[in-house]
């Protein structure tokens, strides 16, 4: 079974669009021409038959309001994974939004796969790095030139990592119903 993700692509302005794929650019080498940039929303499953996932995204898109969010904060993030450095733009309006989507997508089939211990903090990364410092003053400056990035998010995207690119497998409309008539 695939290694299955659900993102939310933000939609931004073009000008907010731009500074994003700038800094990643120079900042997130790893990831910057794998996957655009998102809010994940469920992390790496691979335990679920893929149809069987799809229909539950579904499910829980259709009963959920499009979420409008700002990101007022440059945040320093940190993984389980190992010990790489993130810049994550944090919203404070649409927090609690996209805290309780995730924790909806989180409920039935995927119930399970919730890792407690990793506390759930929406964001969007664009920065991955080695140098702990960097990746602070790199927030530091973010925080300080004042940022502020509107946005709304209406679609979830399940996808898989294939060849080095994030796939995109489905895309349902949040508030859309899975099976229409």
């Amino acid at each position: 079974m695939s290694l299955l993700y659900t993102v939310a692509y933000p939609e931004i302005s073009p000008a907010d669009s731009s500074f994003i794929q700038k800094f990643r650019q120079q900042n997130d080498l790893p990831y910057r021409d794998v996957i655009e940039a998102h809010f994940t929303l469920v992390f790496g499953c691979q335990a679920i038959k893929e149809s069987d996932y799809r229909a539950h995204i579904q499910d829980i898109a259709s009963a959920c309001a499009p979420i409008h969010f700002c990101c007022r904060y440059a945040m320093l993030g940190a993984d389980d994974q190992d010990d790489t450095a993130y810049v994550f733009l944090v919203p404070d309006e649409g927090y609690s939004h996209l805290s309780l989507l995730h924790d909806r997508l989180y409920t039935g089939i995927l119930e399970s796969h919730l890792r407690l211990q990793i506390p759930f903090i929406p964001h969007i990364t664009i920065g991955t790095l080695k140098d702990w410092k960097l990746a602070k003053s790199l927030c530091d400056g973010l925080n300080q030139r004042g940022l502020e990035m509107k946005g709304v998010v209406t679609t979830l995207t399940v996808g898989k990592l294939e060849n080095g690119t994030f796939k995109n497998l489905s895309v349902q409309t949040l508030g859309t119903p899975a099976h229409a008539p």
